[in-house]
């Protein structure tokens, strides 16, 4: 009987063992899971954009190519414009036109300088009243004549500058810098409001870094500008911390990191790398 309980026991005790070593183990493979996702990051460019257009209509002239390296502003496509280049010349003779305005200042001119010499007469007893009333009248109905042909000059202007605009956005421009990395539609094809996009551009002159930290990891660069992060070359940069999201993610429980990595002669290639944790 005595036997049976010191092999019970010391059952008991290998199997607590056991349970012990295999929790050491299990918190030994999380804590290197955590180290390693503190450490791997996601590098991705600063821009990568569907360059797109808000008008609808046939692709007339595509001016880039894949692998072109584009600057800011710069053509890379034209929609057919004919209906706006007619637009445009109909406004710019429309406000160009300025007969009817010299008309309504003429007639200004003439009815004022017909007031002031009755004005003369009237005061030296050789005019009447009232005609000099009906020319002051005359005379302000001729200004409100001219002050709403100065006003529809101004209407012209405006319908000129939108006319202007309208030919404008029938060409397509880069809005950054950077590689044309797809061309999507050909000369002759129809982009439509659902596919607004002409190519997708590429600007890896700087690297957006994207990590996944533990809380502790997080803290220790919660105060701080600069982080150093480690390329698959083995060699480590500076980059500028963007962004620390302030709560951790319900579902991972970790803490997402962004920085930014300077890369304007565009020799970083590499989709990886590493934070250095301080």
């Amino acid at each position: 009987m005595h036997l049976l309980l010191k092999i019970l026991a010391m059952f008991a005790v290998v199997q607590a063992l056991c349970l012990q070593a295999q929790s050491l183990f299990a918190q030994s493979v999380i804590n290197r899971s955590a180290a390693a996702a503190d450490k791997v990051g996601i590098l991705e460019p600063i821009h990568l954009t569907e360059v797109a257009t808000a008008e609808v209509g046939i692709v007339r002239e595509v001016f880039v190519k894949q692998g072109d390296f584009i600057e800011t502003g710069t053509p890379i496509g034209r929609l057919d414009n004919d209906q706006q280049s007619v637009q445009l010349r109909e406004a710019e003779l429309d406000a160009a036109s300025v007969g009817v305005l010299e008309t309504a200042r003429r007639e200004v001119e003439f009815n004022r300088r017909r007031v002031e010499e009755m004005t003369k007469l009237v005061e030296t007893g050789k005019g009447s009243p009232k005609e000099l009333e009906r020319y002051l009248l005359e005379l302000h109905i001729a200004e409100a004549k001219l002050r709403s042909q100065e006003e529809a000059k101004e209407v012209s202007r405006a319908r000129l500058a939108k006319a202007k605009i309208m030919l404008n956005e029938r060409t397509i421009r880069a809005p950054h810098s950077g590689t044309v990395v797809e061309v999507y539609k050909d000369p002759g094809e129809y982009i439509a409001g659902n596919m607004p996009a002409l190519i997708r551009l590429l600007d890896a002159s700087q690297l957006r870094a994207r990590f996944f930290l533990s809380h502790d990891a997080a803290e220790r660069f919660r105060k701080q500008e600069y982080a150093e992060v480690r390329l698959p070359n083995h060699l480590v940069v500076r980059a500028k911390i963007e962004f620390i999201a302030p709560f951790e993610d319900a579902e991972g429980h970790v803490i997402e990191m962004t920085v930014l990595i300077d890369n304007a002669n565009r020799e970083i290639r590499s989709s990886s790398c590493d934070l250095v944790l301080p």
